[in-house]
């Protein structure tokens, strides 16, 4: 009887998750051992040699293996040939229905080496009992490294190291610590300009084009240039380009000021490729974790802006300056900006959409705009007036009561320190007169030697408590820098930075309300601008 031949594919696979086996796992053993076992098989040749690097065994949506199981389907292979069960895949159920289902099925001979398993030669009753054992073990073991790599990676994130497999756009991993975020000199300057188009009005989709006019590469392709592996499903040409959506991504993200969000997406399980977002209140959030492109202010600002309407001016890239900024004071809702032939107006949105729910609030866009930025000059006037009162500022912060508390502790120390040095000098002329005997000189000695540097301790401790206040005291005054630095033409960078809205009465009255208004009337309550 003629001897039956197999067409066979050798399956090699390999993964990180293969842990410290992973040497004696590597693609080139494995090629080594399975060509020397079928030295002794005439009855089998080689048709192909089929490699999954880098590929986990969960899955088994592999491209060589199912390269492979195309060529069993179109019947061109009648073999499968792999070191161990483990190196076909680590996943319990899927193994099972290619092993014990598809393969017989199809009559097609499957041979674990080291495991010593060939089906042609298998008893049906081991089969059954060996088969599955050992597809359990494989898919236990992997079950085990997946907890063990979580846990691993959740202390890590809580510790505030960065555990992502690249660093975000504008930051760059840390040569001598992997885990730590450094701002990368040229992708940081592109992040800043984005923020500062943002708060010039430029809109998402104007600033995504402006990158592309000037050529500066996109994440993913900068990250390419850099000579990173990284794939992303986003890429949808052959060379990927700024979009809207990756601008407003890298303008929401809070990394950029220092904080560092971690686990926002993950597997439900190991045998899960796909990534769910996760809530908000499981994000492992750290504050200061690196060093920061973007202050928290101008981060702060751009958020709000993102909130709110901004339309684009008609064939333009940018928005209006008052865009979203501006409502209607009866029914709080956004004034819609409509122009006619000759002139722009502005007028209330819920009246535009039913005329039943508000009066119409008309008001001339350019006499809205004039009058805003006159409100603007005299809010900053008054400004400018109290920070002249406070050019001495480190002196301010010793009038606040709880400075004055710690003054006042801090020269009863003194007095303390005074007390002490004059009870110290009189031990000596108790010592010279015989009123102390020359111990009790010593004794009395080092007792008032301690109680001052203890002293002196606490006036070390209390100086930078109080320096360390008077400083607080002049960053909470930065706000009035912001107003003296703004243009004297109403741009959209300003509006953003320093109004909070815009009132639209009935009859073409409006209100401005600025930012850091309750500072303002903190340092001036007499005060106020409307």
């Amino acid at each position: 009887m003629q001897e039956k031949m197999y067409n066979a594919d050798i399956y090699l696979r390999i993964s990180k998750e293969d842990g410290d086996k992973e040497e004696s796992d590597s693609i080139a053993n494995q090629r080594t051992l399975i060509l020397d076992f079928l030295k002794s098989y005439s009855d089998i040749q080689i048709h192909k040699i089929r490699i999954d690097d880098g590929r986990s065994g969960v899955d088994f949506n592999r491209p060589a293996f199912m390269e492979m199981i195309d060529d069993i389907r179109e019947g061109i292979v009648n073999c499968v040939i792999v070191k161990d069960f483990s190196r076909f895949g680590r996943n319990y159920i899927e193994s099972g229905k290619y092993i014990q289902v598809m393969f017989p099925r199809s009559d097609v001979r499957f041979i674990a080496v080291t495991d010593n398993y060939d089906s042609a030669k298998a008893n049906s009753y081991t089969d059954n009992i060996i088969v599955p054992f050992k597809n359990i073990v494989n898919d236990t073991y992997c079950a085990d490294m997946s907890v063990k790599v979580r846990s691993h990676l959740d202390v890590k994130r809580r510790k505030g190291d960065f555990v992502g497999a690249f660093a975000v756009y504008g930051y760059a991993k840390d040569e001598e610590n992997k885990n730590k975020l450094v701002p990368d000199d040229f992708a940081a300057d592109v992040v800043r300009d984005i923020f500062k188009w943002k708060l010039e009005g430029i809109s998402s989709h104007g600033i995504a084009d402006k990158l592309n006019q000037k050529g500066i590469l996109s994440p993913m392709e900068y990250k390419r240039f850099l000579g990173l592996r990284y794939n992303s499903t986003f890429k949808v040409n052959a060379t990927a380009k700024w979009q809207a959506v990756s601008v407003k991504r890298i303008l929401t993200n809070a990394v950029y000021t220092g904080v560092l969000e971690q686990g926002k997406r993950s597997k439900p399980n190991y045998k899960v490729r796909k990534c769910v977002e996760m809530p908000k209140e499981q994000w492992v959030r750290t504050e200061n974790a690196h060093e920061p492109i973007i202050s928290e202010n101008i981060f702060n600002t751009v958020q709000e802006l993102l909130k709110q309407d901004t339309r684009a001016v008609v064939r333009g890239k940018n928005v209006f300056p008052l865009s979203g900024i501006i409502l209607c004071a009866d029914c709080n809702s956004a004034m819609v900006r409509k122009t006619y032939p000759s002139k722009a107006y502005y007028v209330c949105s819920k009246h535009r959409a039913d005329k039943g729910l508000c009066s119409t609030h008309t008001i001339s866009a350019a006499d809205c705009e004039n009058a805003v930025l006159d409100a603007l000059r005299l809010h900053t006037s008054a400004v400018l007036d109290i920070e002249k009162t406070l050019a001495s500022i480190d002196t301010m912060a010793y009038q606040q009561a709880g400075v004055r508390k710690l003054a006042a502790r801090l020269e009863a120390k003194r007095e303390e320190i005074a007390k002490y040095n004059g009870f110290r000098l009189s031990l000596h002329e108790s010592l010279s007169e015989g009123v102390l005997s020359k111990d009790d000189f010593v004794n009395f000695k080092k007792t008032y030697d301690v109680k001052i540097a203890e002293a002196e301790d606490a006036i070390s401790l209390l100086e930078a408590e109080i320096k360390k206040s008077a400083e607080d005291e002049s960053a909470n005054h930065d706000w009035i820098g912001r107003f003296c630095d703004y243009g004297k033409v109403l741009e959209r960078k300003t509006v953003a930075e320093l109004i909070e809205r815009v009132s639209v009465y009935e009859g073409g009255r409006i209100s401005v309300t600025f930012r850091y208004h309750n500072e303002f009337s903190r340092l001036c309550p007499k005060k106020g601008v409307a």
